[in-house]
């Protein structure tokens, strides 16, 4: 039995960086482990926090219970090499929606962006145990300014403009609450960005929603068109970023 193996069992992770301003930023992710490390990746059309990683590599994980804390190496692979050899039977078994697009016929033609993939590696580190759900969690800084997850208790409430956030520091945090639907069709996200104060985040920003939205055929097409011209805008950004080794 590995200490990653939680990890690799988890469908839905937390993934936290340093922004380029300094303050801590994290995302919901699929995490994997590939060769005894774990990664993250990310299609084409969402490059951002690979980006913000390869301008600061301090990164932190949460995910099957227990928390990650190291530095990050990013490559990218423009081709589904890496993406098939490595991470594609477990990415369909933890996100369901990627089957649909693997179904359609010529998928890799059509939509090259989705099978090629921005790599994540995060340096082996020991996972130490954390209690409580990943569903609401707070980011901040920690004293040498990586970034630190932990599960918020108790409801956070979308609209309030300060939360109760016992044993987090002062300075900035950002507080991430996320949801899915059973068959992963569904993802909702909700960011409140702040500075924490005695024991209080003073809410200054918000991003996203939890309010669950409809998903017509029209509204899918148009995900996917705009998922497009955003891999396709990302890609001069990535020409130069290292090359991943599907072997």
């Amino acid at each position: 039995m590995s200490s990653l193996d939680p990890v690799a069992a988890a469908p839905v992770g937390v993934f936290a960086y340093v922004r380029r301003d300094g303050t801590p930023n994290a995302v919901p992710v699929t995490p994997f482990v590939v060769g005894g490390n774990v990664v993250v990746t990310s299609t084409l059309a969402y490059v951002a926090k690979a980006a913000a990683v390869r301008r600061d590599p301090r990164v932190a994980l949460l995910a099957g219970g227990v928390h990650l804390a190291t530095t990050a190496t990013v490559t990218v692979d423009p081709t589904p090499a890496w993406f098939n050899t490595h991470i594609r039977a477990d990415e369909i078994n933890k996100f369901p929606p990627t089957r649909q697009f693997l179904q359609i016929p010529f998928h890799e033609c059509l939509f090259p962006w989705y099978s090629a993939r921005v790599i994540i590696e995060l340096a082996p580190a020991d996972p130490v145990p954390v209690v409580g759900a990943d569903r609401a969690t707070v980011t901040s800084l920690d004293p040498s300014g990586r970034p630190r997850i932990t599960p918020v208790t108790g409801d956070v409430d979308p609209g309030a403009e300060r939360i109760r956030l016992e044993g987090t520091a002062d300075g900035p945090a950002m507080v991430l609450v996320h949801e899915e639907s059973d068959d992963m069709a569904e993802l909702r996200q909700l960011s409140l960005l702040g500075t924490v104060r005695d024991g209080h985040l003073t809410v200054t920003a918000r991003h996203g929603t939890l309010v669950p939205r409809p998903a017509t055929a029209r509204t899918q097409v148009a995900t996917v068109r705009s998922m497009a011209r955003q891999a396709r805008t990302n890609r001069p950004l990535i020409a130069g970023w290292p090359r991943a080794r599907v072997s």
